[in-house]
């Protein structure tokens, strides 16, 4: 009987890693925005547009499946559009993000994930996703926890921010992620303490990687963040980036 029990157990545990993995090849596939030196794609939009090197805000509102250009009256920065519209109202400001070797300072949004859930983009280019995977096993973590804490930004945008009622066509909050290198910091400033983190890696993973378990896992030796964007070559005919940038950096001691 035991043995019974012991072999159904072991096959449910194969099941369980084999469904897992795809339900994080799907979460961090959803994630993404699409860009190009001359192209961007809207989120949740197979519509491709041209544009050009400048990034401009649509102030009337658009659906996000319009890939029709309208003419913009101003053209804002990443910086000039966070100032005039700040961030999803979800976002309390009580936890940022801060990157100074690449002038990043955002706002961290809480976003929880059911099982069988993806992960949520980010609200708009500005703010930078944390994801609650506790329901995930040994998934994630958040500061302080002593896991793996997940971030996400957008590294381009071209579709309507649904908080602002406007329409951001440029880069994101992560645009210039690929410069990270080992060493380099990353903050995250909390309402209790300010978290340091060195840089330990970064690597491009192949979009179609199945198994994220090895960027997202809680078994890391040190306390972690690990950032990721899209990143590698764009493909104008899939639309689709050929892989995910993924950052890893370790907890500094607290001195």
């Amino acid at each position: 009987m035991l043995f019974c029990l012991l072999k159904e157990y072991k096959s449910f545990i194969r099941l369980s890693g084999a469904v897992l993995s795809v339900l994080v090849f799907f979460m961090i596939f959803s994630a993404c925005t699409i860009e190009t030196d001359t192209s961007l794609v809207q989120p949740n939009s197979n519509s491709v547009v041209a544009v050009g090197s400048s990034n401009s805000i649509q102030t009337t509102p658009t659906a996000a499946g319009d890939s029709t250009e309208v003419a913009s009256d101003e053209s804002l920065d990443l910086e000039q559009f966070t100032s005039l519209y700040g961030y999803h109202s979800d976002c309390d400001n009580s936890a940022r993000l801060e990157i100074k070797s690449l002038g990043v300072s955002a706002t961290i949004c809480n976003h929880f994930v059911p099982i069988g859930t993806n992960m949520p983009n980010p609200y708009g280019p500005a703010d930078v996703a944390m994801y609650d995977l506790t329901q995930w096993n040994r998934l994630g973590g958040t500061p302080g926890s002593g896991g793996n804490t997940i971030l996400a930004g957008h590294v381009d945008y071209n579709a309507t921010v649904q908080y602002a009622g406007a329409y951001y066509r440029g880069p994101g909050i992560f645009q210039n992620l690929r410069f990270l290198s080992q060493g380099d910091r990353i903050e995250i400033h909390t309402d209790e303490r300010v978290y340091i983190y060195e840089v330990i890696w970064r690597r491009a993973f192949d979009a179609d990687v199945e198994n994220w378990r090895e960027a997202w896992t809680a078994d890391v030796p040190v306390e972690s963040v690990t950032l990721y964007t899209c990143g590698g070559t764009f493909d104008a005919e899939s639309r689709e980036y050929s892989d995910r940038l993924v950052v890893r950096a370790q907890l500094l001691p607290q001195g």
